[in-house]
């Protein structure tokens, strides 16, 4: 009895499509855009999140999310703080405002009870009766204050500044600008997924 065989094909059949690669260029396009949708997203919420975190609180005094902050208008202590900086203070008590040494910068009250704020380093200490004064002055004086200032009057201890975040902080308080910044999010998101979009279609 003879036995016979089909022929075994030589090649396995293969799909008849070829694979597609994708484009570096194409993959970097999409990266970018992603990570400035991302970035403007960020911004964006972020910006919203000050606007609203950020209040005046009753004694006159700004607070962004309960940290007292400050915008410098006048050059006495440049280089150290500029004009347009934000100064981050650390809110003192009583008891601490009566500590500080030479060297250190405060800010104070321009007099009792007055929501103008000055923010110079302390260059002497007085003691008169128990009661500490400190005798202050902007690094871009030439002579020191000529009132001294009474610990009572002292409301933070410099921190760090936010080089131009003042000019930031008002803007950021604009309508214009936040409905801007949110729009440009939107339009980076909308033109994100119409890439997604036309590169699927393309690759289909």
């Amino acid at each position: 009895m003879s036995v016979t065989t089909a022929p075994i094909p030589a090649t396995l059949p293969v799909d008849s499509k070829p694979s597609q690669v994708r484009s570096p260029r194409r993959w970097y396009l999409r990266a970018l855009s992603t990570t400035v949708t991302i970035l403007i997203s960020l911004v964006a919420v972020l910006t919203v999140a000050i606007a609203i975190g950020s209040r005046t609180s009753a004694d006159g005094q700004r607070v962004v999310f309960g940290q007292p902050v400050m915008t410098i208008i006048s050059g006495s202590m440049t280089p150290t703080i500029a004009v347009g900086d934000i100064v981050v203070d650390a809110p003192v008590t009583a008891a601490q405002a009566s500590h500080f040494h030479v060297g250190q910068i405060i800010s104070f009250r321009a007099t009792p009870g007055s929501p103008e704020i000055i923010t110079h380093r302390i260059v002497a200490v007085r003691v008169q009766d128990g009661a500490v004064s400190y005798i202050t002055k902007g690094d871009a004086n030439n002579s020191a204050d000529s009132t001294p200032r009474p610990a009572s009057d002292v409301i933070g201890l410099y921190r760090f500044p936010i080089p131009r975040g003042g000019y930031v902080l008002v803007a950021m308080h604009t309508p214009r600008v936040i409905v801007m910044l949110l729009a440009s999010a939107l339009l980076w998101i909308v033109a994100g997924l119409l890439f997604w979009v036309a590169t699927r279609m393309e690759n289909s």
